[in-house]
């Protein structure tokens, strides 16, 4: 495979990383090269050289493809909250019938249930009790060390369910309620780089250091992990990650003042969330 294939594989990768409830594993997977990405990334220390031969390329690509879209996925966000929610919960909705397929609840089904409704109870009360911090916002921290362990987790968090195909990372982040802030910080480094700005982009490194971090660490240390999970547990995993996904809902629209919503945008997000829906339904892996 060329160098420029894998670059624009990687692109392709990255533009479905950034959107929430859309898997870039999934793509990688469906392109062919989620093995020989996950095998570069569980050997980096063993064979580096190769290794790093086989990721540059879709490293390039992905960074390409987040940076391209981070813009416009913030600018919706800002200018519709309510519609943008909906139509990113749609194609979060749009995977349960393949979820559900992988988790095979007919099979241990008990035990799967209990696991999916403990992983959804969870979540919900973590929305509830976080204020609907889906739906955005800024993030407070008394100290700098609660903000560095804290978004060095968050980091490790979101890396773990990029490696499992089907699982969007991104989505994980939106229903913790890091995307949006984190999102925004990575614009701001980007027009800062575009800018001269540079004391913008040492400011925004507080939260994204640690995230960053986290996020290559988790990779790295739960790659292995992942994949030795997937071989023995796969249809609990998938289960897991089902209660997550019946959540987002709540956790995704908890936070947004339903009162300033129009009517327009109402009927519009309704309209997306069952595009969104039917796109991944239509586009699904199995």
């Amino acid at each position: 495979m060329s160098c420029v294939k894998k670059v624009l594989r990687g692109l392709l990768i990255g533009v479905a990383g950034i959107v929430p409830g859309v898997s870039g594993g999934t793509l990688a997977v469906s392109m062919g090269v989620y093995g020989q990405i996950i095998g570069a990334v569980s050997h980096l220390f063993q064979r580096p050289g190769e290794s790093v031969r086989i990721l540059l390329p879709y490293g390039l690509g992905m960074a390409a493809g987040i940076g391209g879209l981070a813009f416009v996925i913030e600018t919706l966000f800002g200018t519709f909250p309510f519609a943008a929610s909906m139509a990113f919960l749609g194609l979060i909705l749009g995977g349960i019938p393949s979820l559900l397929r992988k988790a095979e609840f007919s099979r241990s089904g008990l035990k799967k249930y209990v696991l999916a409704v403990a992983v959804f109870c969870l979540m919900t009360v973590i929305a509830i009790g976080e204020g609907g911090k889906g739906g955005g916002g800024e993030l407070a921290f008394s100290t700098a060390a609660e903000r560095l362990a804290t978004m060095t987790c968050v980091g490790m968090i979101a890396s773990i369910t990029m490696v499992v195909p089907g699982v969007s990372g991104t989505m994980l982040l939106m229903m913790m309620g890091y995307y949006q802030p984190v999102l925004h910080a990575f614009n701001l480094v980007q027009a800062g780089f575009l800018t001269g700005d540079w004391q913008t982009v040492l400011e925004q490194q507080e939260l994204l250091l640690p995230f960053t971090f986290g996020l290559a660490a988790g990779i790295f240390l739960c790659a292995r992990t992942m994949e030795a999970m997937l071989a023995r547990w796969e249809t609990f995993v998938y289960a897991a990650v089902t209660g997550l996904v019946l959540s987002s809902p709540a956790v995704i629209l908890w936070g947004i003042p339903m009162g300033d919503v129009g009517g327009g945008q109402l009927a519009a997000g309704l309209m997306l969330l069952a595009a969104g829906a039917l796109l991944v339904v239509k586009l699904g892996d199995e």
